[in-house]
């Protein structure tokens, strides 16, 4: 593999455990190659760099900035002034993925529901876009096969009945590409979507569900959770427990939750930090079109939203729908609310997404002989940039 060589001095480095403050980390071919404390402990090395060669890299002092792995958006409606639900080319989407690169997200998984001609054309556009798919793993449909008490912000008429005829209308339309896709566990037949949707590939989520425990049917592991807290039967000390109980006594799920500060207070984003593992938990944003711009009026689905303080919402009722903060703002949120170290809320925006969408070849972690997507944050991961000498290195691929 050929890539930029490079030394980070001085740089708080992220690594899936730990911070290494005002370390030197080395790259070399497009590879993390080399990793010293600031006192010249070697934390890892691939053996490739002798101390002379490290000495000849060029070297860019990074003194104050945090060095992390590019983010990964696992569920995302949009950003930057276009949603995903109005996508018509591969050359508007590539707009957001650079939107959303020059904030510090190197992959994202394009969230939407199910209207067949929204996901056809969003199809489509990823297919001309040329992105690989270590970029755009796939697609997340949300719903349709939801309870309507749950809806949150999805339109009643975009919520069905388990049916395994639109199910194949679903995946006909997605052409492969659905990776992602939010069901209510308590739905009567939902038992039966769960097979067909693992043999076509698709993690299930569950979400947007007034189930019990002792209600839902729960899907082999591996499974995920759609924004946790949010459009869904809360904590119960009493009963059975709702939905929001199941992350906290079942640890097979991956667990998406929403951390801008909006959809989740500062007592449940503390709670879920130190309730769930640390390699389970999955922060996103939800966030839509407006996400990234001043706060103003935008569309959704030809429905008029407003974004501001309170996040997005629907301007005729009021409703949450989404946020207008991207990866930075929800890391820094986070950390904020639990009091964790930067290297968990990174890890739960990189490291984690990337283990549950299944993608191969790294690139969700600084470790040795990884490949080196990273970015430099300053401290309050208000501004970020990539390295002086950084060239993109080969694309993950998604595993099948």
């Amino acid at each position: 593999m050929s890539g930029a060589s490079f030394l980070l001095s001085g740089v708080d480095v992220a690594l899936p455990d730990r911070m290494a403050r005002g370390a030197s980390l080395a790259v070399s071919d497009g590879r993390y190659a080399n990793l010293r404390d600031h006192y010249g402990n070697v934390l890892f090395s691939d053996g490739r760099l002798s101390d002379a060669d490290l000495r000849a890299l060029p070297v860019e002092e990074a003194a104050g900035l945090i060095a992390a792995p590019r983010l990964v958006e696992m569920h995302i409606h949009g950003a930057g002034g276009c949603g995903f639900e109005s996508l018509h080319s591969g050359a508007e989407l590539r707009d957001v993925a650079d939107f959303l690169e020059r904030r510090g997200i190197g992959c994202f998984v394009p969230t939407i529901l199910w209207d067949e001609g929204a996901v056809s054309n969003l199809i489509h556009s990823i297919e001309e876009s040329d992105l690989a798919p270590g970029r755009i793993p796939g697609i997340h449909i949300e719903g349709p096969f939801v309870n309507s008490r749950r809806k949150g912000g999805i339109p009643a008429h975009r919520i069905a009945v388990p049916d395994h005829g639109l199910l194949e209308k679903i995946l006909e339309v997605c052409r492969g590409r659905l990776k992602i896709m939010t069901l209510a566990p308590e739905l009567p037949g939902v038992a039966g979507l769960y097979v067909r949707l693992r043999e076509a590939g698709v993690m299930i989520s569950l979400g947007h569900s007034d189930c019990t425990l002792d209600t839902a049917v729960l899907p082999d592991a591996p499974y995920s959770i759609t924004h946790l807290f949010n459009a869904m039967s809360g904590i119960d000390h009493r009963g059975s427990g709702g939905l929001a109980n199941l992350p906290f006594v079942d640890g097979r799920s991956w667990v998406e939750m929403n951390a801008d500060g909006v959809h989740v207070n500062a007592a449940c984003m503390r709670l879920a930090g130190m309730g769930i593992a640390a390699d389970r938990l999955i922060l996103t944003s939800d966030a839509t079109a407006p996400a990234g711009l001043p706060y103003g009026e935008y569309r959704y689905f030809d429905r008029k939203v407003r974004s501001g303080a309170d996040g997005v919402r629907y301007e005729d009722e009021g409703t949450l729908i989404g946020s207008n903060k991207l990866g930075g703002g929800i890391i820094s949120s986070f950390i904020a609310a639990s009091g964790l170290p930067p290297d968990r809320a990174i890890r739960a925006m990189s490291a984690n997404p990337s283990a549950a969408l299944g993608l191969g070849g790294g690139g969700g972690e600084i470790a040795v002989g990884a490949p080196a997507d990273l970015f430099l944050w300053t401290a309050d991961f208000a501004t970020v940039k990539r390295p002086e000498g950084f060239s993109r290195p080969a694309a993950p691929e998604a595993e099948a």
